[in-house]
């Protein structure tokens, strides 16, 4: 009868054990994968930041400025990301991505121009750009801040394509106003006017042009007047870009121009006095037109038990209470 070992030698079955190592390994590689990335997210970040800090050390800004300049471009880029990816509320996810879109360029040319700086490259044009934004940077990070906290006050539509097309159409209005607003001042300056007038007239311009856009359809005065001061924005504009970028000019396009940018306060005192008297009603008309309301009328068919038969009131020497005689 044989007899068993009481030892055996252990059998390893090679492909099995190397299918398990290639689990284990897969295993740590997904659960390093998300930890690399962060790290090398947060290396990169800290490079722009410490590139933008030197920009503004280089612009003559205080340790203190530096590390906000730093904070204002990828803090902020990282915020709008984490808002942008995480946020369950539509609209405030809608405007963080248009501003992610918007201030990564912002931060790539800070840092590029800090680079340009530092090589001594002539790149005077992008070097000019950064030094541009580097000044405006502290009023631009107030631009997310302030708009995020009222888009999330915002109903949420569950429809991240329209609100992207609403924040986007709003953006393009703002971009028009603020363009058509600097060619304005820049259409009276160029010809003589001081600085102060000419922004006078380009608020007034602007303002109007906005009062009408905002009341246009409720009366044809407001869509006139919506109609006249978009004209007047778009011949000053068209006439400021052919004088800035020194194209052929137009005599008849400029004449028009410089009669129109004249005449915009006396136009726009006269909307306000037309559009104040369109609203009110005269006082004649108001006293002709009275509000009259339909009766209803009984129906026939129907008998009238709401209306309880009234009955004179006795007394007890049988003469009426109510001063009729039974008789």
């Amino acid at each position: 009868m044989p007899t068993q070992n009481p030892n055996p030698t252990p059998s390893y079955d090679g492909p099995a054990a190397g299918r398990r190592i290639a689990r284990h390994l897969m295993h740590a590689a997904y659960i390093a994968a998300p930890v690399l990335a962060a790290l090398a997210a947060l290396l990169v970040a800290l490079n722009a930041a410490a590139t933008i800090a030197r920009l503004m050390a280089r612009l003559g800004a205080d340790p203190l400025g530096q590390a906000l300049a730093g904070a204002s471009t990828v803090g902020v880029l990282g915020l709008l990301l984490a808002v942008a990816l995480l946020g369950q509320h539509t609209p405030t996810r809608a405007l963080a991505i248009i501003y992610a879109v918007a201030w990564l360029p912002l931060t790539v040319a800070l840092s590029a121009a800090e680079a340009a700086l530092a090589s001594g490259l002539a790149t005077t044009a992008l070097a000019s750009i950064g030094q541009t934004l580097a000044t405006l940077l502290a009023g631009l990070a107030l631009l997310p801040c302030c708009t995020l906290a009222v888009a999330s006050r915002r109903a949420d539509s569950q429809d991240l394509r329209a609100e992207l097309a609403h924040y986007l159409s709003n953006a393009q209005k703002l971009v028009l106003l603020t363009a058509t607003a600097g060619a304005s001042v820049a259409f009276g300056v160029g010809r003589g006017m001081p600085a102060e007038v000419a922004a006078f007239i380009a608020v007034v311009l602007e303002v109007s042009f906005l009062l009408a856009l905002a009341r246009a359809g409720q009366h044809p005065l407001h869509s006139g007047a919506l109609a006249a001061f978009g004209a007047v924005l778009a011949l000053v504009s068209v006439e400021t870009l052919s004088v800035l970028s020194g194209l052929s000019r137009l005599p008849a396009l400029a004449a028009a121009g410089e009669m129109a940018y004249l005449l915009t306060p006396a136009a726009g005192l006269a909307y306000i006095v037309a559009a104040q008297l369109v609203q009110q009603q005269p006082a004649s008309t108001r006293g002709r037109i009275r509000p009259t309301q339909p009766m209803a009328q009984p129906d026939a068919d129907q008998p009238q038990a709401d209306q309880p038969e009234t009955q004179p009131a006795y007394s007890l020497n049988g003469h009426s209470l109510n001063g009729h005689d039974p008789k």
